[in-house]
């Protein structure tokens, strides 16, 4: 009987774990999955950044910065086209990506968003195509 409770216990709190975080992480494989489902990938690093590491094939490139959060959230809204549709967020290292889909998630209502985990640099050391920009 113990055990059935602490099960139930984990179960229960696995679930309102998950309902809570919305934002979620892509290794490289799983992106590569989701990719060939037609997702909308968007590079959110600047172009100096682009032109050095390349990007990842039919991205769409969309600097991210604060100053400019008002139109870069227009032309997000533009490009997925529906608040609900899942796409994926690419940074250097995956740090602000990460952040980024949280805070899409808590503060717009954008629900959907995830993060290639590692970054572009994790795409990169894992022998993934890049396409020089």
């Amino acid at each position: 009987m113990k055990k059935i409770l602490i099960i139930i216990t984990l179960l229960s709190s696995l679930i309102i774990s998950s309902n809570a975080i919305e934002s979620k992480s892509l290794t490289v494989d799983e992106l590569e999955v989701y990719m060939d489902k037609n997702i909308i990938v968007i590079d959110i690093r600047d172009e100096n950044k682009w032109k050095t590491t390349g990007i990842i094939p039919r991205s769409y490139r969309l600097t991210y910065n604060k100053e400019n959060e008002k139109k870069w959230l227009y032309t997000l809204i533009k490009l997925i086209k529906d608040k609900k549709r899942a796409f994926v967020l690419i940074s250097k290292k995956g740090k602000k990506a990460k952040d980024l889909a949280f805070k899409l998630d808590a503060d717009k209502k954008i629900k959907n968003a995830m993060y290639l985990d590692g970054g572009i640099d994790e795409w990169i050391d894992s022998d993934r195509r890049v396409i020089n920009y």
